[in-house]
């Protein structure tokens, strides 16, 4: 979840800090943080979203795969884990509930339910 700022040349980066403020902007986030920064993956995805359907009229949805009971990630054991740091990451950008909400969806996928190494 928490990702790296953008490794992006100056040019893009200055392009991609102008595309999240308008994003956060629209989302009418409160949140002070620079949205480059530590979740640069998450809100790079919102914008997206934001250019698909608001700029652009697209019927875009944006839909967010998480992993349950990935040990080689060490992430998460549980939906409820899950769904517990989803909930402070969008409270801590500000983006509990906004217009593009309606969206976007979270699927939870349990590795341990995949068929890895047996053949299908």
């Amino acid at each position: 979840m928490v990702s790296p700022k953008s490794q992006a040349s100056p040019q893009s980066k200055a392009l991609i800090s102008k595309s999240l403020k308008e994003c956060k902007k629209y989302l009418r986030s409160k949140s002070n943080i620079d949205w480059a920064r530590s979740f640069y993956q998450y809100t790079n995805r919102l914008a997206h979203l934001y250019f698909l359907r608001e700029l652009n009229g697209w019927p875009a949805f944006l839909i967010f795969v998480y992993f349950v009971n990935d040990k080689e990630m060490t992430g998460p054991e549980s939906e409820e884990e899950w769904r517990g740091a989803i909930k402070l990451l969008r409270a801590y950008l500000g983006v509990e509930r906004t217009k593009l909400t309606p969206f976007m969806m979270d699927v939870f996928i349990d590795v341990k339910s995949l068929p890895i190494g047996r053949r299908v």
